[in-house]
Order: C-alpha cells, then sequence, then structure tokens
C-alpha cells in the first residue's frame, strides 16, 4: 500500500531526466538560491509596523494579561460596548503583548518573522517528500515569497498560513506513505482555533485529504477519519465553547458580495480585477503579476495530479482555488496549497523536454534561467532596504522595525497626550487600533468588523459623508473633537475646513484634528503644526524640469534606488496635499514647490498637483508647464488631459 501512496506523485510519466528523490542534500548551488530566497523573504518581512489591527491586538494581549479574562462584549470603545466580542485572536494577542513587552516595535517584527521563515521552510519540507527537480523548487519557493508579499504585516492570519501549512505537510506525508504523527492533528487544531478563526481552512484540507485518499484507495482510511474527526472537535476547546467554534462562519457572510464590508474593504479586491488595478496608476505590480503567473501554472499542475491519482493534492487545490483568486487577502493561500504540488509535476527539466532542447544546450539555459532569478531577488532585495521598492508603487510600507508613522497617527497621539484633549472623539475607522492603544481614553470605532456588525458600519459611514449625520452624532455623544486621515477621506476634511462649529487644532503627514469651537477651543490648537510654514523653494521657473535644473533620468533614479534611500519628500508633498483639499493654494504651492526642491522631481504626482494649486490660481502658464511634466511620464493621465483640455477651450 505504501508504494501505491508513494506513485502518485513520485515521478512525472515516462521521466527520464534527474530528480532530486527526498532525503538527497540540494546541491551546493541550489543551497546558496535557497538561502538568498529566503534572505529576501527576511528583507520583505523585516517592516515597519503599520497595520491598523495592530493596536487592539495590542489592547487586547494587554487586558488578557493583566487580568482582565477573555472579553465577552467590547471593552474598548465608548460606543460598542454593549456589542458582543467573541475573541477568537486572544492567542495571538497574548504572543503579541507578550513580543512587544520583551523587544518592543522590534519585537513584534521579529516575532512575525520567524513565523514567516518557519511557514516557507515547512513548504520546502512538503515540497521534499517527493522527487523534485531543484531548479523548480527555488524558482517556485522565490515566486511563492514575492506573490505573499502584500501580507507580510504584523497580523495574525500569518499564524493561520503556519498552521495550514503543518497540516498539510502532515497529511501530505500520511498519504504519501510515510510515517505521519497524526496525533499531531488535534492538537494544532486546538492551539489554531485559540489564536485565528481560519482554522476553518485546516478542516477543508482535512476534508479533501480524507476524500481524495479514499477515492485513490477505493476504500475509507480509518485512521485519517480518527484524527480528523479529533481534528474537527479540538477547536470546542476555546474561552467561547460552541459559540467560538461557529463563530468563523459568521465572518465568512462578509465576503460576499453584497456585504457592505466586502464592498468597501480593498483586501476584498480580487487579484484578477484588471479593471480597477488599471484605473490606478501605481499599484504592487511585482506580487501581483507573480501570483497571477502562479495561479496560471496551477491548472496543469491541477490536470496532472488527477491524471496521476495524487486526488487528494488535487482536491485541496481544486477547493482553495475560488478563495484564492477572489480577494487579495488570500494569495498566501496558494502558495499554501498549491506550490509543493506545482514544485512535484511541473519540472523545468519537463519544458527543455518539450521543447526537445538537447543536454549541451539545456544546461547552459538552466543555469541562465535560475542567475535571472538569483539576480531578480538580489535587485528587489536592494531596493526593499532602501525604501525604492515601496516607493516605486507609492505604497507608505517601509523597511524598518519602528513604528511606520505614514501609516499610524504616532504624532498625532503624542498630540493628543500632551495636550490633554478632553471628551469623546469621533476618529476615521484606520485610526481607531492604534489610538485605543495609543491613549487612555476609549475610541469611537476600530478595524474589529466582527464587533462593529454591518449596522453600525453603515452608520458610520453616514456619519462621515454628511453634514447632518455629523451633527446628531456630536449631539448624541457629545463629540468634542475629530481625527483623521485626511488623504483617505478628503469630503470630510474640506467639510470641516468650512465649518465655523470646528476649528484645525492640530496637523501633520498623515493626520488632521479639530476641536469643538467654544470658549476654550483656542487653548488645544498646537500652533506649531497647524501655523507650520514649507522651507524655502525657488520659485516655479527655477524648480527642475520647469525651467530650472534637468529632472534625475529615470534609469539614473532606478539604479540610485539601489544603493540609497530615495528622497520621496512624504512631509512636503501630504501638506501641500492638505492645503490644496483645503482650498489653500497659495499654501499648497509653498508645499509642491518646497516637494519638487527637496527630491520630489522624481515623481510627477507632485507637478501634477501643484498644476491644480497652479490652476486654481490662474496661473495658467505654471501649470501648463506642470502638467506637460506629467504627461511625458503618464501620457494618459486623466487629470492632466482634462486640464489642458479645458484652457485649450478657454483660450488659454
Amino acid at each position: 500500500m505504501e508504494a501505491t501512496r508513494d506513485d502518485s506523485v513520485r515521478k512525472p510519466a515516462a521521466a527520464q531526466f534527474e530528480l532530486l528523490e527526498p532525503g538527497a542534500p540540494l546541491p551546493r548551488l541550489y543551497q546558496i538560491l535557497l538561502v538568498l530566497m529566503l534572505l529576501f523573504l527576511g528583507l520583505l518581512a523585516v517592516r515597519q509596523v503599520g497595520n491598523p489591527d495592530t493596536g487592539f491586538h495590542l489592547k487586547a494581549g494587554d487586558s488578557i494579561l493583566a487580568g482582565h479574562g477573555w472579553p465577552r462584549t467590547d471593552e474598548f470603545t465608548y460606543t460598542m460596548n454593549d456589542h458582543p466580542y467573541t475573541d477568537t485572536t486572544w492567542g495571538y494577542q497574548v504572543l503579541l503583548a507578550l513580543s512587544y513587552q520583551v523587544g518592543g516595535t522590534a519585537g513584534m517584527v521579529v516575532f512575525h518573522l520567524a513565523m514567516l521563515i518557519a511557514f516557507f521552510l515547512l513548504l520546502y519540507k512538503t515540497a521534499r517528500l517527493a522527487p523534485v527537480d531543484p531548479a523548480t523548487l527555488v524558482l517556485l519557493m522565490g515566486a511563492g515569497i514575492l506573490a505573499c508579499e502584500t501580507r507580510y504585516e504584523v497580523r495574525p492570519e500569518v499564524l493561520s498560513y503556519l498552521f495550514l501549512a503543518g497540516t498539510l505537510y502532515l497529511l501530505h506525508r500520511h498519504a504519501m506513505g510515510h510515517k505521519a504523527p497524526l496525533w499531531l492533528l488535534p492538537l494544532l487544531f486546538c492551539v489554531w482555533a485559540n489564536c485565528h478563526a481560519l482554522f476553518i481552512l485546516g478542516w477543508m484540507a482535512l476534508a479533501c485529504a480524507f476524500a481524495g485518499v479514499w477515492l485513490r484507495d477505493r476504500r475509507p482510511d480509518k485512521r485519517l477519519l480518527l484524527w480528523t474527526g479529533a481534528a474537527f472537535l479540538a477547536p470546542l476547546a476555546n474561552p467561547y465553547g460552541l459559540k467560538g467554534l461557529l463563530f468563523p462562519f459568521a465572518l465568512l457572510t462578509r465576503f460576499q458580495g453584497q456585504n457592505v464590508f466586502a464592498e468597501n474593504v480593498k483586501e476584498f479586491l480580487s487579484p484578477f480585477a484588471f479593471r480597477t488595478f488599471s484605473a490606478y496608476a501605481f499599484y504592487p505590480h511585482w506580487p501581483i503579476w507573480t501570483f497571477r503567473l502562479l495561479a496560471l501554472l496551477a491548472a496543469p499542475a491541477l490536470v496532472l495530479l488527477w491524471k496521476r491519482r495524487a486526488y487528494w493534492v488535487a482536491l485541496v487545490v481544486l477547493v482553495f482555488m475560488p478563495l484564492e483568486v477572489k480577494m487579495i487577502r488570500n494569495i498566501p493561500l496558494l502558495i499554501v496549497t498549491a506550490l509543493p504540488a506545482m514544485i512535484w509535476v511541473l519540472p523545468l527539466s519537463g519544458l527543455w523536454r518539450l521543447l526537445r532542447m538537447e543536454e549541451r544546450r539545456a544546461r547552459p539555459a538552466r543555469l541562465a534561467v535560475l542567475g535571472l532569478a538569483g539576480t531578480l531577488a538580489v535587485i528587489l532585495g536592494l531596493q526593499v532596504w532602501t525604501g525604492a521598492y515601496y516607493v516605486s508603487s507609492r505604497r507608505p510600507t517601509r523597511f524598518g522595525l519602528g513604528w511606520n508613522r505614514l501609516m499610524l497617527p504616532v504624532a498625532a497621539a503624542d498630540y493628543v497626550k500632551k495636550s490633554g484633549l478632553p471628551g469623546p472623539m469621533l476618529n476615521h475607522l484606520n485610526f481607531g487600533g492604534y489610538l485605543m492603544w495609543a491613549l487612555p481614553q476609549r475610541v469611537f470605532i476600530d478595524g474589529r468588523l466582527e464587533v462593529v456588525g454591518e449596522e453600525f458600519y453603515n452608520r458610520y459611514q453616514q456619519i462621515f459623508s454628511s453634514e447632518e449625520g455629523l451633527e446628531r452624532l456630536v449631539e448624541e455623544y457629545n463629540i468634542r473633537w475629530i481625527i483623521l486621515p485626511y488623504a483617505a477621506d478628503p469630503l470630510l476634511l474640506t467639510r470641516l475646513s468650512g465649518d465655523s462649529r470646528w476649528r484645525l487644532s492640530y496637523v501633520d503627514a498623515l493626520a488632521a484634528a479639530f476641536v469643538r469651537e467654544g470658549p476654550s477651543a483656542q487653548r488645544w490648537v498646537d500652533r506649531a503644526s497647524v501655523d507650520r510654514k514649507p522651507p524655502s523653494a525657488a520659485e516655479a521657473g527655477g524648480l527642475p524640469g520647469l525651467g530650472g535644473p534637468e529632472r534625475t533620468p529615470p534609469l539614473r533614479r532606478w539604479l540610485a534606488g539601489l544603493v540609497a534611500q530615495p528622497k520621496y519628500p512624504e512631509e512636503s508633498y501630504y501638506l501641500g496635499m492638505f492645503h490644496l483639499l483645503r482650498n489653500e493654494n497659495a499654501d499648497a504651492e509653498a508645499w509642491f514647490r518646497s516637494a519638487l526642491a527637496t527630491g520630489g522631481e522624481g515623481y510627477y504626482e507632485a507637478y501634477q498637483d501643484l498644476g491644480t494649486a497652479f490652476l486654481q490660481q490662474k496661473k495658467y502658464d505654471e501649470a501648463i508647464a506642470c502638467y506637460d511634466v506629467v504627461l511625458q511620464e503618464d501620457p494618459q493621465n486623466l487629470i492632466a488631459l482634462e486640464n489642458l483640455a479645458s484652457l485649450t477651450r478657454r483660450g488659454r
């Protein structure tokens, strides 16, 4: 029976080329390349903490460690303290809080780095259960590392990737006839269910494995059935009992297309939504296109697996595929479920055979492909180190071990604590998690959608989209101040800026705060931020590309990103945007000119917004010069084209 099990994925039909047998050492060249890929993973995973959910995970972990027990209702907001809170992530939150107590933000980053390394090493061990082409092994491991990079954040789903990989490793060992300690499955699921709600993915894998082995052997596997049943029951050992066991199914409704969360949360977008992505000038091309390539490769791999009667593997790949292609957040599931199988059945040597390439030509071709992959990993790794990799797609993600001040209101929270702003706040959802941890007062809302619920979330959206809704809320909760990421909600910023009932009290490159107007409002205003002026910069005619020095050529900018941190002027650019949204065009112009003078000349969006500031001030020649620069890099830029067309119609 063991030999029968082994043969289903051991070798391709009529395979006459060399494959690396299980247990055989990886040749030195491939060892070096594999280490290089893992170093690339390390660079991608060492990023500043910027996930908006990190704060509430820390808050909950601190609360549990302080002896307050597992939450039953929400304790961290003043608006939802009657909402039930089933905290299926409590185990992860305790680990996160402990890692922060030991090493601060660096401790949290290292904790997640360790989990990601363990995850990919498990995938490697799974791939080595069958004979493999070492070139395919290294290439697809590197591709998997790159495809997942948008999910390398401080978040609990990283544990689910690791646990799912462990579950599949045990199942593959058993199905292929290797000795497998299946008794570990219920223990694994018990821990998993107390760390993250995605343990139901493990149930799916168990069902696929049992059905697939039954189909192959024409009889049920009683040992696998026994431990599968135990693994299904193990998650009952959680603080919430049956409610905690069933809670993940309530979360599944949030993924449906008509659900309000599915319609508004960007990570629920499909990686194959080509029309949506085409509307964005910048998005992470490398991981998205790498995922698309791997998803396409999964199709022939699925066919080959089925032909070779590796039904348990084929069912796992097939059942998980709809989840993976539906949402960006599920990209790593393809890597967990399909990557080892693709390594087994899609050897690079088979490509040379298909092309009928002779050995004397196939060997240098293989070395060329491996060299290209290694070179690409080095180049992208260097760009990650300098930050150019993230800046190229205009992501606020940054390499490092601290808090990400471009994503989290770290400076704004410091202002609130120093000024002692009183009374209830109204915060943007993206800020709720960090503020509930960083500030002593409770927040209005945060990103725990399972606590928020659809009804309250709909109300929150109405509050931020209408003046009447906002005023009703102010009266109901006695709101005294508001804090928001103005680039994410420009309409609210514009409305508050024109409302005499609110006064700007603080602004930085990410956040703006407004206090309710009244006799004591003036004392809460941070004059240093509100009255801040940009550094002096040349007038438009002296700026790069507008009459001053020549702009740095794109190739030179790209090469510089391999060795030096790019001079992306975050503060000047975003403060310029802040003033532009408030229709303070002279101030916006000054900030944008400062941005261009301090390194922003490499980024055409700064010219685009400066052109808009000029246009609003009727400085038409300067606006035209800015839009000309924009169109040199983005000939289809709608804003530049429409504004130039409008000026042409008016004879300008």
